[in-house]
């Protein structure tokens, strides 16, 4: 079994799928946390400049949605063909059109443009993209987002539907079909089981404090 290494910082966020599909698999792997002030001493270690990483018996993949496509594949959560995979990995890229839009407004210093910033992002990014994945649940009509059973299109799903709670809290509560399925998602035995066994630690940065 090859040795994996995985290299994030102290959130769930863009690793926590990643963690999700090891837990599933039962396959062990080493996980290096980046303290945040240490990270622009290691950035220039990275190969985009970006984490979290993968150290694959010491070979480096980037970029999370590769290294969630990678390892599904690898464990079996890539569905059952090629169109599968291909309508997967449209979902897992389908969230990278979110993040920017929230990390713009977590940076903005005049509070006033802060304010306009989430809810554009709420408004004009967030609440289609959940409407457009309601419309994909009920157009596979199976309960997951590709296929019959589960895929890492919905762990990511359930992920950061979750993790969004956190930066725009209350947004997932206006679509009841969303709520209904990340719930589903949670419930899954494995999946419940990494959720009560895993370290409480932030989704994001951006992450509200309760």
């Amino acid at each position: 079994m090859p040795h994996y290494k995985l290299i994030y910082f102290n959130f769930y966020g863009r690793a926590e799928t990643i963690r999700f599909l090891f837990h599933l698999a039962g396959v062990p792997y080493e996980e290096v946390d980046i303290d945040i002030p240490d990270w622009s001493s290691k950035k220039p270690e990275t190969r985009w400049g970006f984490l979290p990483e993968l150290e694959v018996d010491g070979k480096k993949l980037a970029q999370s949605n590769a290294i969630n496509f990678y390892l599904a594949k690898q464990f079996g959560f890539i569905g059952k063909d090629d169109w599968e995979a291909a309508r997967i990995l449209e979902f897992l890229i389908g969230w990278e059109d979110l993040f920017p839009k929230f990390i713009a407004a977590f940076f903005e210093q005049n509070t006033e443009k802060k304010a306009e910033l989430e809810k554009a992002a709420i408004e004009s990014a967030m609440k289609p993209f959940y409407q457009n994945l309601e419309r994909c649940l009920d157009e596979n009509g199976a309960g997951y987002l590709v296929g019959d059973k589960l895929t890492v299109a919905d762990i990511n799903a359930m992920v950061n539907l979750t993790g969004f709670e956190e930066i725009a809290p209350g947004v997932l509560g206006v679509f009841p079909k969303l709520v209904a399925y990340n719930k589903r998602i949670q419930d899954e035995p494995k999946i419940k089981e990494w959720i009560d066994k895993r370290p409480k630690i932030p989704f994001s940065i951006m992450s509200k404090k309760k």
